[in-house]
This record gives C-alpha cells, structure tokens and sequence, in this order.
C-alpha cells in the first residue's frame, strides 16, 4: 500500500516569506544564545546569514567596496563584544542594522569632518 503525502503551502509566496522571516528571526535569537552558551559555530552562522546583506546596506551609505568590507568587520566585531547586552526579546535584525547605522554614520561623520579640516600645506 502507497500512500501519497500531501504538503499544505501557503496560500501565496508573501505567506511563505514571512514564515520564513518568522523562522529566520527565531533562529537568529537561538545562534546568539547557542554562541553565548559557547557554540564556536553559532556566531558564524550569523555571520554567514548577515554578511552580504550589510555590505550591500552599508555600501548604499559608503560606496567604496573595501571600505564597506572594513566597516562590517567593525560591525561584527561590535556585535561579537555586545551580545551579552541583546535583548532577546527583540528582534536580532533590527539590532544588528542598528549597529550598522551607527557605524555607517560615524564613518561619514569622519569623512566630513577631514574634509573640513583645513591640510597644513607643505
């Protein structure tokens, strides 16, 4: 006897993503812990999962390409030395974008104020 499962989907792809979202969020919050915990592979993964998508928000700030690979070493670095400090209850995203706002605009904030500062002339 065969039996044929049957797999219920979404009613359309804006269901499916945000259960995905949904998911992806509660994973979030579980890498952070796993690596609070001492996982030595949970905060890679979130490395993994954020990488591309903070180079490519902090480059719409800083289109430089090097520049915004530094800039996201910082914002990893960051996350890495404030984890103890997230609040579980909130979203993991939401933190990390607003590390990388705080970083993207400290780094313009640097850039305006050398271009302001009169050079010695030699």
């Amino acid at each position: 006897m065969t039996t044929t499962a049957t797999r219920r989907r979404p009613a359309n792809d804006s269901a499916l993503a945000g259960i995905l979202r949904i998911r992806d969020e509660l994973d979030d919050g579980r890498l952070a812990q796993q690596h609070l915990e001492g996982d030595p592979q949970a905060f890679g993964a979130l490395v993994d999962r954020y990488h591309t998508s903070l180079v490519d928000f902090i480059n719409g700030t800083i289109p430089h390409a090097e520049r915004a690979e530094d800039l996201v070493q910082e914002i990893f670095i960051r996350v890495f030395r404030h984890l103890r400090g997230f609040d579980q209850t909130k979203r993991f995203s939401t933190w990390i974008y607003a590390i990388a706002s705080n970083v993207a605009e400290s780094e313009l904030w640097s850039r305006s104020r050398s271009e302001n500062t009169p050079h010695p002339k030699i």
